[in-house]
């Protein structure tokens, strides 16, 4: 087994073990900050006696396990634990996301598949804002990655210095490209979400796949939750598959009340359709390189007057989900508009220095 952290501090319901005490009162405070929240959201939820132990990398054992070489939280049912690391991307939403697992009462155990993931993907989006919609654009878009690919159009249009058109007005001309992210699993059978329990170490799941379940189960659970008055009536499905003596909630119920099919078509364009324009921001945030590279590819062959800073500003450009709708512009992509002057300096240099020699 791991070594346990050699701090400890103690908290109303539990402890926490970390390498120094300022690390352990950080976390303690999010726990404590967490906790009453998280019981009032949830029914059928209780704060038992449990761990929290901050690592370097999560893991149960002294070795980590391939399975788990990926994750930034993990929780052991049977040791009552947490095993957050301090390097999560949002240690407060990986913990929110843990500390699901962990206060989830009986009647949650019959959500089939991986739904408690997107369960509590779902509500630790709902107790921490700050990320939420990086963590909604990154399920969302996983979901879509899984089930044949995300479709983005990228639309320019650019002042005609000079010309007007027929109604007298400033002519314009435009250019545009349609852009397919894919995944390494993109022909997933999104009814797998209900057999397979891709938060299992025991499910041996590559890392692209698991996150494409993770996606699809968060789908599930958000429609759910919009359409069946939130938690309450999730775990109403799950009390009445226990009334009828099932071991599960029976995945045509979850579909119905999900307001799903069967066919991964219609389950990547419900997530698409779920993603709004900030859900766009973060998405291009996390794959920037397909429009950088459209936009200086452009600019570079167009060659604007002007000083090379300034030829962003000589077009308009807005990026659209194909099947979802959600728009937005460049200017509210700084990164972006950052990074395409970067290179057009860098490609400028270096053609420059070719034609010095």
């Amino acid at each position: 087994m791991a070594t346990p952290p050699s701090e400890v501090l103690a908290f109303d319901g539990g402890r926490v073990r970390a390498a120094d005490a300022v690390e352990a009162e950080r976390v303690e405070g999010l726990l404590q900050m967490l906790k009453p929240r998280l019981l009032e959201l949830l029914p059928d939820s209780s704060f038992e006696d449990l761990e929290v132990w901050v690592q370097e990398r999560p893991t149960l054992y002294r070795y980590a396990t391939d399975a788990t070489a990926d994750a930034e939280g993990l929780w052991s049912p049977t040791h009552r634990r947490i095993m957050l690391s301090r390097h999560a991307d949002h240690v407060e939403r990986t913990l929110a996301h843990e500390l699901t697992h962990a206060v989830l009462g009986d009647s949650w155990s019959l959500l089939p598949g991986s739904l408690e993931e997107g369960l509590a993907d779902h509500v630790s989006a709902a107790l921490v804002e700050d990320g939420a919609t990086r963590l909604r654009a990154g399920r969302l878009s996983s979901a879509c990655l899984a089930t044949g690919g995300l479709e983005i159009d990228v639309d320019v249009t650019r002042l005609i210095p000079g010309e007007t058109t027929s109604e007298s007005k400033p002519a314009r001309r435009g250019w545009s490209a349609r852009v397919k992210l894919k995944g390494d699993t993109d022909s997933t059978d999104p009814l797998d979400v209900f057999r397979l329990s891709a938060g299992l170490s025991s499910t041996k799941l590559d890392t692209g796949a698991k996150r494409g379940y993770y996606g699809l189960a968060f789908l599930v659970i958000s429609r759910i939750a919009a359409r069946e008055n939130g938690y309450d009536g999730l775990q109403r499905m799950c009390l009445e598959a226990a009334e009828e003596g099932l071991d599960q909630v029976p995945v045509k119920d979850v579909l119905a009340a999900a307001g799903l099919g069967s066919t991964p078509d219609e389950w990547r364009r419900a997530a698409a359709q779920a993603m709004g324009p900030d859900e766009v921001v973060e998405l291009v945030r996390m794959y920037p390189d397909f429009l950088v590279d459209a936009l200086t590819t452009y600019l570079e062959a167009l060659r604007p007057s002007g000083p090379m800073e300034g030829w962003l500003d000589q077009i308009d450009v807005r990026v659209s989900l194909v099947e979802g709708g959600a728009s937005i512009a460049l200017s509210r992509l700084p990164f972006v508009e950052e990074a395409v002057v970067a290179e057009l300096t860098r490609t400028s240099i270096h053609t420059e220095l070719l034609a010095a020699r």
